[in-house]
C-alpha cells in the first residue's frame, strides 16, 4: 500500500494536534502521512521542499496567505495536486472562488472527520487516475505516437 502525504494548511494550533489524534488510524497503518503548515507562505515553502506532496488541505483565511492565494500557486510547483479548501465560510462565494482557484473539493468547519476522511479518498482516486493519464501519455509521446 502507498503511503500519501497530505500537506495540511490551518493557523489553529489546535488543528494539527486534532488531525494527527483523529486520523492516527490511517497513519500507523501507513496510509497517510501529514505535514502542516500555518499559512500560505509557510505551505509553498514545504511544497517547494517536498516533491511527495499528494494532497493539499487548506483553510481560506490565514495570515500572510490566504488558501485562495495559495490555490493559485499551487500548479506552479504540481499542476497535478489535488487541493481541498477547509473553511468556516461556506457561503457560495467563496467556494465559487475556490473552485474555480483549482479546489478539488470544499469542507466546512468544524470538520466532519467522516467526511475529511471520505473527500481525501475520493481526491486520491482522482489523483491516482490523473497519474496514470499522464504516464499513458508520455509513455505514447516516448514511442513517437501523437
Amino acid at each position: 500500500m502507498d503511503t500519501y502525504r497530505i500537506l495540511v494548511v490551518d493557523d489553529e494550533p489546535d488543528l494539527e494536534g486534532l488531525v494527527l489524534q483523529r486520523m492516527r488510524r490511517e497513519i500507523r497503518s501507513g496510509r497517510y502521512s501529514f505535514v502542516f503548515a500555518r499559512n500560505g507562505v509557510e505551505a509553498l515553502e514545504r511544497l517547494n521542499g517536498d516533491n511527495d506532496i499528494d494532497i493539499v488541505i487548506t483553510d481560506i483565511n490565514m495570515p500572510e496567505m490566504d488558501g485562495l492565494t495559495l490555490l493559485e500557486q499551487i500548479p506552479a510547483f504540481d499542476p497535478k495536486l489535488r487541493c481541498v479548501i477547509v473553511s468556516a465560510y461556506g457561503d457560495m462565494k467563496n467556494i465559487r472562488t475556490a473552485m474555480n482557484r483549482g479546489a478539488f473539493d470544499f469542507l466546512n468547519k468544524p470538520i466532519d472527520f467522516e467526511d475529511l476522511r471520505f473527500t481525501i479518498e475520493k481526491s486520491l482516486e482522482h489523483l491516482k487516475s490523473m497519474r496514470e493519464a499522464f504516464e499513458a501519455r508520455d509513455k505514447m509521446l516516448a514511442e513517437g505516437r501523437p
